[in-house]
Parts: structure tokens; sequence; C-alpha cells
């Protein structure tokens, strides 16, 4: 089972959140109050119901007053899409499960979904924090075995817990050697007691002979007693006997009276019964006729024919009232929408400024398509963009303006600064005094050499002459003291050529004062020449700036009159565009998207109103032909606003009439029945009357009376006889006696003296039981033998009570260890074998398995084969064993009860290792199993990968609740 969504209407801070869930990793993260555990106790009471207020537990009621509860959906193996919703009701709410096939149960059908766990089940099994990791420090090593034993077996430790609590109560009632134990205390009182009872006894023996002679004088005084009841039995037979002579004679007389009577029977009250009789029946007779007269009348009056067809037709029409009143109220819904269009048009007209309806008509049918406005848009664009070409060009030319402007003053500035004529010819002289220097120079090297060597001084010569014109052309600008460099190196080659042959040694001539005047004069000359170089290089650079503007400047021009032509065509288009559809002048860029915007709506509403107009006029014309059908149902004529209520009377008019009709028809059948009912009566009431006269054995009325005379008096005698009889009987039996009366009187005389002499020895003999009384009663004044007796049951009861509980708690703790040991045979090898897997992962090694030994203990086995027994273990190295158990049992019963696993940031205590192994642990048991894991620690929501991060603290900013 996946929980796919959560949708909460309110339950705590929360209100109106839809939580979206995926089917393995979901973390919960959120700081400190940031309502974690309100979502998780949200789930938990959602699938289990609220808590109930005597429990002490937190209903989390919405804080903002709305609905308490919500929905959880879920993916269910057997049931498919499940939605779980509870609200706020009775006890733990109200709760639906709506399945996918449509249909939907209550709690019943919620318990199958669930795998008829409740909250503690699953809390045990499939939930856990770190509130329940953290008590492990302040357990016992056997607390600590039992509850590790209890998470792999049932997932709780509540039967460990009745198992301690049924023993702790068995120690407090009984121990073999005990002092303080209840029942120790109790037998050890009723040992006491019976000595005391023993004591109390041997007192009591010494008064027997006492009560042996009151036991005597009772048997004397029954006795005594006996004799006086016969003398008291013949003196009543006496007595009797006088009584009753006087009803033994009259008991024979009426014996003799009734012997004369022949009548011997007549009916029971016959009298009353034969006149009651008669009178139903003249009775039925009268109610016969005015039964036979009623029907008579009704049968008349059902002979009128009545229109049945028309409460047809009318209860057919009246069925579909209410789309009588849907017409009517969408006739209205129409008229009040084409009022409000003909509103918004006319707002949209006055925006657009619209004039009369011509131009209205205009508008309506302007071509205001996607590929009209792209083209407009093209046609703006190139508007603007012309506009935005012509300042720009404006710009440049004035800005072309201005630097030709700057140019021709900077060439009236620079033509001030101009060389002399003087400057020019002394730099002109440049070229010649070089090529002077160089003769000189060449001279004089040609005159210091030996004659008879033979040198290449004229290729040096020449190469030097030609690179210092080259030079000095490039320097001064000057393309004339190139070549006549090159003409110079030309004829100093040729001649040094010819004077390079071995001469005779010759004198030479010292020719240094002249080349350094030469040199002087060469040095000045190049100042000059560079100066008049640079002037005309300047001097020309900007005449051709001047120029390249002049040219730039008239391209402009050209420019800005294209550019200008181009947007009046653009400004001309749009022009035409909107006086084509009445609207005077041009209107800017921004606003042709509105323009065709508000055409659209105001197109889009008139064929609206087309609609709307043509739907009125058919709701119109189906509410005149439904009255038209009313009219000719009623024969009469209605308005539209009174035509159901009208046409609703007539036909519970006529109903009604209906209604008188069928009931008369009853009324004939109910009379009809009955009619023959009291014929039926009169018939069986005249064979009464027969009966009895039979039974009278008479065959007239006068008969009847007469017989019932005779027998009145026959039971007259009969009764006075009764009278006697039981007079005679309250007498008793009587022995009639064969004495006279004289003898009679003298047995009376005898019987009243030994009546007296009896009465004498009963009175002696109870004045001696008195006296013995007394004594013994003095004897007995002592209430402490009853006092002691009593005590001594009521603890004998005590101590039967309390056997009873001792045995109630050991057959509770046999059981309970019965069930451990079933538990451990049969569920537990498969959870530890599973647990061992996932504790030596969690471990990385360190311990190999976990095991419980003789004692029942958990052990941790390293791979050495060392037992740590689970007391000695670290904290985490515990929680990691409670945790492995716990997921244990879980991988146990993912075929049975896949449920999902609830963690409240149980690795608190965990290094990053351990916290590692856990992610991978639990990384291998997502495809299983769904993990909802809350956390306040922001590195435990990137740890997964994959793993889907609820950011609580921002749920209150995506409200929204669905509808189902």
């Amino acid at each position: 089972m996946r929980i796919q969504k959560l949708v909460i209407y309110g339950f705590g801070q929360h209100e109106d959140i839809t939580i979206e869930l995926k089917d393995r990793i979901n973390v919960f993260f959120g700081c400190n109050e940031a309502g974690k555990t309100t979502i998780q106790q949200f789930m938990l009471s959602v699938l289990f119901g609220f808590p109930l207020r005597n429990q002490g537990q937190l209903r989390y009621e919405p804080k903002g007053g709305g609905r308490h509860g919500g929905q959880i959906h879920i993916s269910h193996p057997e049931f498919g899409y499940v939605v779980i919703e509870r609200v706020k009701g009775k006890s733990a709410g109200d709760v639906i499960v709506f399945f996918e096939d449509g249909t939907r149960g209550e709690e019943e059908a919620l318990k199958k979904v669930l795998y008829r766990y409740d909250r503690a089940s699953f809390e045990s099994i499939f939930s856990f924090s770190i509130h329940q990791l953290q008590n492990f420090e302040k357990m016992t090593e056997e607390e600590l075995s039992r509850t590790l034993l209890a998470s792999g077996t049932t997932g709780v430790d509540a039967i460990t817990k009745l198992e301690q609590r049924a023993t702790k109560e068995m120690n407090a009632l009984f121990k073999k050697s005990g002092k303080n134990p209840l029942m120790n205390v109790k037998i050890e009182e009723l040992r006491t007691l019976e000595q005391t009872l023993k004591e109390e006894r041997v007192k009591i023996n010494q008064y027997e002979p006492s009560i042996l002679r009151m036991s005597d004088i009772d048997q004397q005084l029954d006795m005594l007693k006996n004799k006086e009841q016969q003398l008291k039995l013949q003196n009543e037979q006496l007595s009797k006997y006088r009584q009753a002579k006087p009803l033994l004679e009259q008991q024979l007389e009426l014996n003799t009276k009734l012997a004369a009577i022949n009548q011997l029977t007549f009916p029971t009250e016959g009298i009353r019964r034969y006149e009651a009789i008669k009178d139903r029946l003249q009775e039925h007779q009268v109610q016969i006729e005015q039964l036979q007269q009623s029907i008579l009348q009704l049968q008349q009056q059902s002979n009128e024919p009545f229109e049945f067809k028309r409460i047809t037709e009318m209860e057919e029409l009246l069925s579909k009232e209410t789309e009588w009143h849907n017409w009517q109220l969408r006739k209205q819904q129409l008229t009040n929408e084409l009022e409000q269009t003909k509103l918004e048009m006319e707002q949209h007209s006055r925006l657009l400024g619209i004039k009369d309806e011509a131009h209205f008509n205009q508008v309506k049918d302007m071509d205001v398509s996607l590929q009209k406005e792209e083209h407009f848009q093209q046609v703006m664009q190139q508007l603007l963009q012309a506009e935005e070409e012509t300042r720009f060009e404006i710009k440049s030319r004035d800005r072309a303006q201005s630097e030709s402007e700057e140019f021709e003053r900077k060439l009236v500035q620079l033509k001030t600064s101009a060389p002399s004529e003087e400057e020019q010819q002394q730099s002109e002289k440049l070229h010649n005094l070089i090529r002077q220097l160089a003769e000189l120079k060449a001279q004089q090297q040609v005159e210091t050499e030996p004659t008879t060597k033979k040198t290449n001084t004229h290729v040096i010569v020449s190469v030097l002459i030609l690179l210092a014109s080259i030079i000095g052309a490039i320097s001064l600008g000057n393309g004339g003291i190139a070549v006549g460099g090159i003409l110079l190196a030309g004829v100093i080659f040729v001649l040094l050529k010819s004077t390079n042959q071995p001469k005779s040694e010759k004198q030479t001539k010292d020719y240094h004062a002249e080349i350094v005047s030469l040199q002087g004069q060469l040095s000045k000359s190049e100042q000059l020449a560079g100066q008049v170089s640079l002037y005309n290089d300047r001097l020309l650079q900007l005449t051709e700036q001047r120029q390249d503007r002049q040219q730039l400047l008239l391209k402009i021009e050209q420019n800005v009159i294209a550019v200008i032509q181009k947007r009046d065509e653009a400004q001309e288009t749009l022009n035409q565009f909107l006086k084509l559809h009445g609207f005077d002048g041009l209107l800017q860029s921004q606003l042709f998207p509105e323009l065709f915007k508000r055409i659209r709506q105001i197109q889009e509403l008139h064929q609206l109103n087309i609609r709307k107009s043509t739907e009125h006029q058919a709701v119109v014309e189906q509410i005149h032909t439904r009255l038209t059908k009313l009219e000719k149902a009623t024969s009469e004529s209605f308005s539209e606003n009174q035509a159901y209520s009208r046409l609703r009377n007539i036909s519970n008019a006529l109903k009604e009439c209906k209604k008188e009709q069928e009931h008369d028809q009853e009324q004939v059948k109910k009379w009809a029945f009955q009619l023959t009912e009291k014929q039926r009566l009169f018939e069986v009431q005249s064979n009464d009357i027969q009966m009895l006269w039979r039974e009278a054995q008479v065959d007239t009325e006068p008969a009847f009376y007469e017989a019932d005379s005779a027998f009145r008096q026959k039971e007259s005698f009969q009764h006075n006889l009764k009278t006697i009889n039981i007079q005679l009987d309250s007498i008793g039996k009587i022995t009639l006696p064969t004495e006279d009366e004289d003898q009679q009187e003298f047995q009376l005389e005898q019987v009243e003296e030994h009546s007296n002499h009896i009465v004498k020895t009963h009175n002696d003999l109870l004045e001696e039981r008195a006296l013995l009384k007394q004594q013994t009663s003095s004897m007995l004044s002592d209430e402490h033998y009853g006092n002691t007796l009593q005590q001594f049951e009521q603890k004998k009861a005590e101590l039967a009570e309390l056997a009873y509980k001792w045995s109630v708690n050991k057959v509770i703790t046999e059981a309970v260890r019965q069930t451990m040991y079933n538990l451990k045979e049969k569920r537990l090898p498969f959870v530890l074998e599973k647990a061992q897997q996932f504790f030596t992962q969690l471990t990385n090694g360190r311990y190999e398995s976990l095991v419980v030994n003789e004692e029942g203990i958990f052990e941790a086995i390293n791979p050495h084969g060392m037992r740590f027994r689970i007391a000695e273990l670290s904290q985490a190295t515990k929680e990691q064993a409670y945790i492995s158990l716990r997921f244990a049992l879980s991988e146990s019963l993912v075929d049975s009860v896949p449920l999902p696993i609830i963690m409240d940031d149980p690795f608190v205590h965990f290094d990053s290792f351990r916290v590692k192994q856990m992610v991978q642990l639990m990384t291998d048991l997502e495809n299983n199993h769904q993990f909802l894991y809350f956390t306040c620690h922001e590195d435990m929501t990137s740890i997964w990968p994959y793993a889907h991060v609820i950011d609580v603290s921002a749920l209150q900013k995506e409200r929204s609740v669905p509808l189902i």
C-alpha cells in the first residue's frame, strides 16, 4: 500500500493543503514548530480515528476554525486507488472510504483496507521515532533484550509488559517463605483465629447439661400441648353439634322442594343473552337497510364521467416545471447578458471613438486577423524604424557637418604655421649635402686604403648612400631624395670601382674638417626637412579628411532624403488604413495592438450578442409553445409568471375530485363488505336464538320466559342449600352424639377440669425453662465467639479471593511464556535472519550476527567470534539493532501487510558513516516499502539522491483542496 496524496482540510496549524507523495522515500523537512508532527498525527488520525477527549492526546483542532480533518489518497494492491476521508463527527470522527469502482464504505471498509490493524499495532511495527530509541539508555539488559525480542516478533512489548505485571502481582500476593505478601498475611491471621475459636468452644461445652434440661422441658411442653388439643377437639365437637342442628333441619326441607321441580336445564343468562341478541338483530336490520341505501346513492353519483386524460396531461406538464423555470431563468440571464454585452460594446466604442452606427458597422466588419495585425505591426515597425533612421541620419549629418567645419578650422590654423620659403629651400638642399658628405667620406677612405689591396669599398659605400637616401625620403616624405640617392649611389659605385685598382703610393689629403662642416650643415637641413615633411603630411591628412567628410555629408544627405520618403510612405499606409475604417489621425505605435484588441473584443461581443439573441429567441419560442400546451390542457389563458402556479391549482383541484371519486368507490366497496358482514351476522344471531330455545327445550318466546322463571326458582333453592352446606362445612365434621343432653353436659365439665390441670402443669414447666434460659443466656452473653467466628469466615473468603487472583496471574504468565516460545520458534527465526543481514550491513561487517542466547539475552557476534551482550554496545549500535529488527519484521509482513513506514528523525545519534549505511539500507528496501521520513536537519534532504523532499515551511504558501 502506498500513500499518494495528503489533502488537509484543517488540522492544527495546517489548512487547505495538498501534499503529493512518491512511492518510495519521502522526506518531510522543516524547522521546529514548522508542523512536521502535525502532518504525522494527521495521517494517523485519518487512518485510525481522532483521539477521544478522555485519552489525553491532542486532537489538533484547526486554528482557523474550518473543517477538521482531510483525505488520504492511497494505491492498494487489492482495492486499487482508494480515497479515505475523515472529518470531525461522533467519537473518532466520521469516515468515508471512496473505492475505485465508485462504491463507498465506512469504518468496516477502512478496517479491511488497513488489514484490520489499529493505531497501536501500526505504531508498534511501522512507526518509530527518536523518543523510543532514547529510552534504551535507561533500560536494563533484560528489559533491552525483551524490547528487541518484541520488536522482532509482534512489534510491541505489551505482551512482555503483561507478563511482568502479572509476575509482579503474583509476588505481591504470595511467596513460599515470605511474610509481607497479602496471602501470607491472611494465612497467619487465619491460624491465630482458629486457635481462638478452639478456646471458646471449650468454654461453651461447660453449659451442655443446662441445654439438655431445657430440651426435656420443651418435649414435656409439647406433650401437654397435644393433650390440650385433644380436649379442645372433644369440646369443639359438642359445640358444633349444637350449632349445626337448625341447619340440618333446613337442608332436609330444601332437598324436598328441589325434588318437586321438573325444569332440568336453562341457558346460562338465557334471558339477558336472548334480549341482547334480539336487540342486535333489530340493530343489524336497520344497518342493513341504511347500507343498501348509501350504496345506491354513491353508485348513482359515480356514474358521472371524469376526465382522467386531462390530469395525465397536467401531471406531464407539471413534471416539466423545472424545465419551465430553467427556461425563464435562462431567458432572464440572456436578457441580462445581452444588456451587459451591449454596455461593453458601447464602452469599447467610446474608447475607440466610434461616432455612429455606420462607423460601428465598419469596425464590426474590419479584418483584424492575426495576419492583418502582423502586417500593420510590420508597417508600424517600418515607420518607427524610418523615424529612428531619420533621427540617426540627421544626427549623423550634423555630426559630419561639425567635423567638416572642424577640419576646415584646423587647415586654416595649420596654414598659419607653414614653413617659410627659405626653410623649404634649405630643406631641399638635404640630398646635395648627403651626396657631398658621402663623396668626401668615400674619397677619404680610398686615399687611406693600401694601394695593393683590392677591396669592396665601392659596393659598401654605394649601399650606404642608397640606404641613407631611402631613409631620408621616407622621413621627409620627398620621393626626389630617394631618386637622387639612387643616382648618387650609382655614380659613386662607378668612381670607386674605377679607383679600386692597384696604384702606386701617393699622398693622402685630410678631409676631416670638410666632413665635420658638411655634417653640421646636414644636421640643420635634416631638422628643417623633418619640420617641412611633418607640415606637408599634416596638411595632406587634413585635406583628405575634409574631402572624406564632404563626401560623407553628401551621402548622409541622400540617406536622409530616402529615409524621410520611407517614413512618409509608412505613415501614408497607416493613415489610409485608419481613414478607410473611419479613424482620423495617426495613432501612436504602442496603441495599435490595443486598437486591434479592442476591435476584436467588439467583434467577439457582437458575435456573442448574435448567438445570445438567437438563443433568447429560441427560449422565448419554447416558453410560448409551453404556454400554448398549458392553455390547451386547462382551457384557460395564463400569464407567463403565474402559469405553473395556476396549472398546479387546477391539477390539484382535479386530483382532489379524482381522489373523492376514488374514495367513493372505496367507500362503496367497504359498505358492500359491511353489508355482507351484517347480513351474515343477522343470520348467525337468528341461529343463536334458535339454539337458546332448543337449549331451554321450548319453541316459543312465552314458553322461554316461563322456563326461565322455573329455573330461577330451582337455582335459588340450590343456592340456599349450597349456603347451608358451606355453613356446615365451616363448622366442620360433626359426629352425631348417641347420648342425651344431660350426659353431654357431664362430659363438658370433665373436659374443663382436665384443661385446667394441663394449664397449671404447663405454667410450671415454663417457669423452670425461663430460669434455665436466663442462666444459659448469662453464660453466653459474651459475643466474642461469634465475632471471632465471623472474622474467621471473612478472612477465609478474602484468602480465597486472593488465591483466585494469584491463579489468574499464574495462568497469564504461563500463557505469555507459551506465546513468546511460539513466536521465538515460528516468526523469530526468519526475522532474526533478516535482522542479521541488516545489522551486518549497518555496522559494515563489524558484527556478523545477532542472536538470542539461552538466557533470552540478545548478543552481537563479531567476525572473530567474540560475543557482546546488547547492553555492552554503544547507544547508536543498540539503535541499529532495534531498527534492523523493525525493518526485518516489516519485511516479513511485506506480502500480507504492505503498510508504509513512518520514521521521525531516528538517526540523530548516528555519525556520518552510520547515516550513510542507514541510507543505503533504506534505498535497498524502497522497492518494497514506502518511507515517510520526518526531519529538522537540512542535510538529510540531500542525502538521498532520488528522494521526494517536502518543505513543510513552504506548505502554507500552496493552498489547494480538491473536491471529490
